[in-house]
This record gives structure tokens, sequence and C-alpha cells, in this order.
């Protein structure tokens, strides 16, 4: 394919919703984009110059395919699967993007608990598994645990679980049938506070942040992040000064100098502080929107800017710190969409809401992002009525199922 055209080409990785705003704003730049994505219904591909029915983690086929497109550039917005293909793709083209080990070494569990403890911070107690075979100590443990595979995305395969036989052989079973690796990992589980938001890295050098808190959706036994709050009760403390100074040090140790950042944290009650993840990509659920709004911090310019090779000034961190949130809609059980119903409080404070199911459509229990029915974007003048309606959200925000 000869390249003929003078605006840039660039090759989004994903299709979906969470990668609607780069390439939303990639056309506004002028920039053709080609999209690849293995759901051909994906909305994204209706916006590009041209898609292809190519799946994110075919690392191999997608070099090829932006070989063939001669691409100018390579990027993903909030996907961790395509994070690996991005940095094989760019690094095999001479294009900007991190590198396969920076990548490597903060996507996959196992590496990066490595990392944390040759670093000396703090890190959960943790096996890792090719097979179901579980060390003998750890069944007879009682211990509560989390089991992930090693490099899934969207909490699919991460399941809570007390160490007795069946239960903790079925979610080893379930982490290694969806990692991409054959690998999971089981940690012990650690109390307390988490916070999470996304944050940007220059030169080695954190030039933004904003960490809210973090609720999880557990009633499938699953680890699912169902809303983020900000600021945080903690925000403006020295515990996250203190995260951040870690995170920024294990950036640096993994040789990711570049780009977002998303961030999970835990405080325990006796103030210890266990960085959970650090991926090298944006937060799902719209965090570089909602995030963007409330900050005045341009991530999803900054993306695109990055994968393009420009200079995009990032030195002074902005001042605003308003108060939002975002909350995942979801069913807990199986069934078809009725309705989606938000209460009056909900939609004064509602910035604006995205639909993955329309009425009279299936869906599924809640155990991963992939079934979720909707994000809401929301923001508020105070904290107290950001609390108010946020610790009753589900009288505020829900869905009926038939």
């Amino acid at each position: 394919m000869g390249k003929t055209e003078s605006e840039p080409r660039l090759l989004i990785l994903g299709a979906s919703h969470f990668q609607l705003p780069l390439i939303v704003r990639a056309k506004e730049y002028g920039i053709r984009v080609f999209t690849c994505d293995y759901l051909p219904d994906n909305p994204g591909h209706r916006l590009a110059d041209q898609s292809f029915n190519v799946s994110t983690t075919d690392v191999e086929s997608v070099l090829e395919l932006a070989s063939r497109l001669e691409i100018d550039g390579v990027a993903t917005l909030s996907s961790d699967p395509a994070i690996p293909t991005v940095a094989r793709v760019a690094n095999a083209l001479g294009l900007p993007g991190p590198s396969r080990e920076s990548v490597a070494l903060l996507s996959e569990k196992d590496r990066f608990r490595a990392l944390l403890a040759a670093l000396g911070f703090n890190t959960p107690a943790n096996y890792v598994l090719d097979s179901a075979t579980i060390p003998r100590e750890l069944l007879q443990s009682g211990a509560r645990l989390v089991v992930k595979p090693i490099d899934s995305s969207g909490s699919k395969g991460v399941t809570d679980v007390r160490a007795t036989g069946a239960e903790l052989t079925d979610a080893v079973i379930l982490a290694l049938r969806l990692s991409r690796a054959k690998r999971c990992i089981i940690e012990e589980y650690v109390e307390g506070h988490q916070v999470h938001g996304d944050a940007y890295i220059k030169r080695g050098k954190i030039v933004h942040h904003y960490l809210g808190d973090h609720a999880f959706f557990t009633g499938t036994r699953s680890f699912i992040p169902v809303m983020t709050r900000w600021p945080s009760i903690h925000e403006g403390g020295p515990k996250l000064a203190e995260i951040i100074r870690q995170v920024e040090r294990i950036s640096q140790e993994a040789g990711y100098l570049d780009g977002p950042m998303n961030i999970e944290a835990r405080i325990t009650p006796g103030g210890e502080i266990f960085i959970i993840e650090v991926s090298p990509r944006n937060g799902g659920n719209f965090v570089p929107v909602i995030q963007g709004d409330l900050t005045g911090f341009d991530f999803v310019g900054h993306v695109l800017a990055e994968a393009l090779g420009h200079a995009y000034s990032a030195g002074i961190q902005p001042a605003s710190r308003d108060i939002g949130a975002y909350y995942v809609l979801h069913a807990d059980r199986d069934g078809v969409l009725r309705d989606v119903f938000m209460s009056q409080h909900a939609r004064k404070r509602l910035h604006a809401f995205h639909a993955f199911v329309e009425k009279g459509e299936r869906v599924r229990a809640f155990r991963g992002s992939n079934s979720a029915v909707g994000v809401a974007l929301l923001k508020f003048p105070t904290l107290r009525d950001r609390d108010e309606l946020l610790d009753q959200a589900d009288a505020h925000l829900g869905i009926r199922v038939d």
C-alpha cells in the first residue's frame, strides 16, 4: 500500500467505547485513523478511515498490518491487552512508544511483584503457577487470597477465595484459562483502603496525577472496579505523596519514562502502603475523560501527541481538583435490560452517560468490565453532596433486568 496522503497515519488498537475519545480527537486533528479490533461491531470502527478485524493481542498480525499501512504512530487508550502490542509495533518500526521490556515488567503481575520486592517496597506474599497443582502449605493455610491471571484485563478471572481445596483449585483453573501466558498468581489479600487514578510521566518524572477512592463489586466473588470518587480522603496528605514517590521509582526502574499510568494502591489500617498495580496506560471506565474534565489535564491529547512524536508541554500540574466520580452500571444476574434508572439527584450531577447495552438487549451478571451495562460520569459541587449520593449509589443509579 503506497503512502500518498500528507496527513499523519495513526493505528489505534481497540475500537470499543473506551477508545472512542482517542479516535474522535485524532479525527478532529486531521489524522488518518486506522482501527483494529477482533469485534467488527465495536463503535470505533465506524469512525475510522479504515478498520480491520484483527485482534489487538495477535501481535504479529498487527505488526504486519502496521507495516503495510506505513503508519506514523501506534496507540491505544485504556486497554491493557493492547499495550504489549503497541510496544512491539513501535519498537519494530522505529516509532515512538514504550519498550517491550518496560511494558512486560509493569503489565505481567508476577514480574511486577518481583520488581517491587527488588526495590524493597511492600508486596503481598504470592505464588506463581502454570498449572492447577497448588502447594500443600497454601491449601492448608485457610488464608484469604486473591487469584489473578498474570496478564488479563478488566478484572476477568480475578477471584477472592479462602485457601480451601476445591474453591482455590477452581479459581486457579479459571485464571489459567483466561491468561494468555497461561500463568496465574495467588496473592495474600491485603486489607485496607484502596486509592486509584491516572498519572502521566514525562522523562521519568510524574508531571500530573489525581488519586481517588476506589470501590469494587464483589457479588460474583470477583474484584471488579465499580466506582472511583475524587478527591481521595487522603488528598494532600503524606500517604498519597509516598504512593506517587514509589510509583515514580517503579516506573524509572522499569524504564517506562513517558506516557500515561493507571495506579492502584492500598493503605492498610496500620498505615503501610502496598502498590497493587502500575499499568502503562490510562484507566478504563472513562477515567482519563472524567479526570481531564476535573483537572484540566488533557490525557487524550498527551497520548495522541506521544504516539506521533510531537513535543507536548506537560511540566506544570494543573491546579484544579474538582469533585467527581465514575460509576459502573451493572447487573447482578443474567437477563434482559428493561431500563436504566437515575434519581433526580443523580441526573443533576450527571456529566455524561455512556451506554453499552440498549433496552431489550441481553445483559450478563457482572464478572468483568466486558459485562458492564454503562458508565456514568458525575461532577459535584461539594464533597458532602458527592458522598450523600455515592454512599447510597444503588438507590440513585441502576438498571432493571427481566
